[in-house]
């Protein structure tokens, strides 16, 4: 009997169910690529009008805006740190698109400096960390709070209308074109830049030399210190970029700000879009193409469950699920 259950257990179908489990457990381009066939299955069952032209453009317009987040978390994830405050750093980037124009300042200038305002985060979050040894960890939930607390505590409860003159730039931001909203492309666009800067460029290779052995880099010549700032500059900039091509919104079904809600929580999605694509969270290992299929999955996710009438709560709950079990996914793959 012991025999058979052997013989069995090595039969060549067994085999080739393992072989296809380890395959999928240690690529993260298989793995987004299942869950968004179960995702699209599933809700599409649920509701025919899930892929229709009224919801998908909302489901790719929520991924396109985490995804332009994930990427510039994704460079810091795999240099070996972390930044829970881009979330905070989008509210900002929205809140000068609002502000400045209303007081007369261009809207383009005003997007200059909430890109500014994004980079000199990244700046600060490096300064801390780097030079003054405080984990990443520490340095930017402190900055995510700070900047959340000025933002809470100048506006409140406030809702804010953009008044300023009308802007291209900011109209590009909006629109759709048949189904894909105009901030699809500027994701497309994004997504191939970093894709070629971090897979065809001596700065990426130095991004995963950093995450994946410091010390080691530095003896080859890396200089892991500036790799850092520079990943924490991307991570603050796209950020801030994401919150300014907010504003787009308003040409397509929103009016207003809601100031004391902008961003919140978008740090965690990040991160686990980031994991779901492959990102190690210790560094060293990161699929910018798997971490935008990623970011699309988890918006047809949430947009699903927020279609199946379920409580914001639960979602959050969710998604913080789905990062353990892509952790343990990951776990599985480096095993193998």
């Amino acid at each position: 009997m012991g025999n058979e259950l052997s013989a069995s257990s090595r039969s060549p179908a067994s085999a080739a169910v393992r072989t296809l489990l380890w395959i999928v457990a240690d690529s993260p381009v298989y793995r987004v690529l299942i869950a968004l066939v179960i995702i699209f299955a599933a809700f599409t069952a649920f509701s025919p009008d899930f892929l229709g032209p009224i919801i998908l453009p909302g489901i790719l317009l929520m991924g396109a805006e985490l995804a332009i987040l994930t990427i510039g978390e994704t460079f810091v994830i795999i240099s070996g740190e972390i930044d829970l405050s881009i979330a905070s750093v989008y509210g900002w980037g929205a809140l000068l698109c609002v502000v400045l124009p209303n007081m007369g300042v261009p809207y383009e200038v005003s997007f200059l400096a909430s890109i500014a305002f994004g980079l000199a985060v990244g700046v600060l979050n490096w300064i801390v960390t780097v030079k003054f040894r405080v984990t990443a960890l520490i340095t930017t939930l402190g900055t995510m709070w700070v900047f959340r607390g000025l933002l809470t505590g100048a506006f409140g409860t406030t809702f804010l209308s953009y008044h300023g003159a009308p802007s291209f730039l900011k109209q590009a931001f909006g629109g759709q074109v048949w189904i894909l909203p105009g901030l699809f492309f500027w994701f497309v666009g994004i997504a191939m830049v970093f894709y070629l800067v971090l897979n065809h460029s001596s700065f990426g290779n130095w991004v995963f030399a950093t995450g994946g052995n410091k010390e080691t880099a530095r003896a080859l010549g890396v200089n892991t210190d500036k790799t850092k700032l520079f990943s924490f500059m991307i991570s603050g900039g796209l950020a801030a970029f994401a919150g300014a091509a907010y504003l787009g919104r308003f040409d397509w079904f929103l009016s207003r700000l809601g100031m004391s809600s902008m961003g919140f929580g978008l740090e965690t999605e990040a991160i686990v879009a980031a994991v779901m694509g492959g990102t190690a969270l210790m560094g060293g290992r990161g699929n910018i193409f798997a971490v935008c299929l990623a970011t699309m999955a988890l918006a047809s996710f949430r947009s699903g469950l927020i279609l199946a009438g379920v409580n914001g709560y639960w979602i959050d709950g969710t998604i913080s699920v789905l990062l353990i079990i892509f952790c343990i996914l990951q776990g599985l793959g480096k095993n193998r």
